[in-house]
């Protein structure tokens, strides 16, 4: 349905279901012209890319599926209502209250939530009696709504994440192959401030959705789901435990839903991820990237109940062209 927008799906079942760096194959283009599928890194989230003049029309897209109608045999009678639980994508290794980009020389800060908590006071709030930086989640105030074979990409020109207070919508509403409630962001008016939306909008990401599915009008479940990350736990890439002192108390995502440890992405260094797309690929990552030890939420489940045998499936795209870069988040009914 979305051939025009340049990304490929991550094979089922296979290694490419991740969002974490493998340094010796991010992805790129052999000397013959044939794209090399990235091993690991399809997340488009690096504190080094993606905000500023120098990545406009670069931001992280938003694709959602339910099924095609039965054009290609995909035929969903589901109507979905999708919750996005949002944060704040970077941890900047020091649990102090202040966003700070640890890739200048000093690091820069960015924002200081210490300094003004009552001015983003569902950012920074207390996790087990400790004031948390990151991992303080947000449920969008409204869900997205997808009738059956209704689907959209959201994207934003300038933003990080969109929200239904775009900067520059890149497929503003209507699109023929936007769904009818036309959103061009996620809603969270009225569950953030508006310095903690702007905050987001430039270093936020979406962790879970949260679909409600629905067939005729009967509700049929709730399910969880998170993107696939195959190398947190098998020590191929320098994950590091968020904590609250250096050494101190792992940190888990502030959620009603359940416990997850938190982690980010950095290999020590303050150096930004560097990436050559020629001759297969080649690279460093130091994304500083949050993410969950997502235990028992799957980046699958299957729809329990409903007349016709479907699974929701939430994973990542790779750009063809770009790579990680510019990969896509992919909620789909299949």
């Amino acid at each position: 349905m979305f051939e025009d927008i340049n990304q490929q799906n991550a094979e089922t079942g296979s290694q490419y279901q991740t969002n974490s760096f493998n340094d010796t194959n991010p992805g790129g283009l052999w000397p013959d012209g044939f794209t090399n599928i990235s091993d690991n890194y399809f997340s488009p989230w690096d504190i080094g890319f993606n905000r500023g003049a120098a990545y406009v029309n670069k931001q992280p897209s938003y694709i959602f599926e339910n099924g095609d109608g039965g054009v290609d045999g995909n035929y969903s009678p589901y109507t979905l209502e999708v919750y996005a639980w949002i944060g704040l994508a970077y941890f900047d290794g020091v649990n102090d209250g202040v966003l700070t980009n640890p890739l200048t020389t000093p690091p820069t800060p960015i924002v200081s939530m210490a300094a003004n908590p009552g001015q983003y006071p569902n950012l920074y709030t207390f996790n087990a009696g400790i004031h948390q930086e990151v991992g303080n989640l947000i449920r969008t105030a409204s869900p997205l709504r997808f009738l059956p074979a209704e689907a959209t990409r959201i994207e934003d020109i300038n933003d990080h994440l969109p929200t239904m207070n775009p900067s520059n919508p890149k497929y503003p509403a209507p699109q023929a192959w936007t769904h009818t409630q036309g959103a061009s962001g996620f809603d969270i008016v009225g569950a953030v401030l508006p310095q903690e939306e702007a905050l987001l909008k430039e270093y936020g990401k979406v962790f879970f959705y949260e679909v409600d599915v629905f067939e005729a009008g009967a509700f049929v479940g709730k399910y969880y789901l998170h993107p696939e990350i195959h190398t947190l736990n098998d020590g191929s890439t320098p994950w590091q435990k968020v904590e609250d002192t250096p050494g101190g108390t792992q940190q888990q995502a502030n959620v009603p839903f359940g416990s997850f440890d938190l982690y980010y992405y950095t290999d020590g260094s303050s150096n930004q991820t560097s990436y050559s797309s020629g001759s297969g690929g080649s690279g460093t990552c130091n994304s500083f990237e949050v993410i969950v030890d997502r235990q028992n939420i799957n980046h699958t489940e299957p729809i329990l109940g409903g007349s016709v045998s479907k699974t929701l499936v939430m994973d990542f795209l790779l750009h063809h062209i770009t790579f990680w870069q510019n990969s896509a988040l992919s909620l789909k009914v299949e």
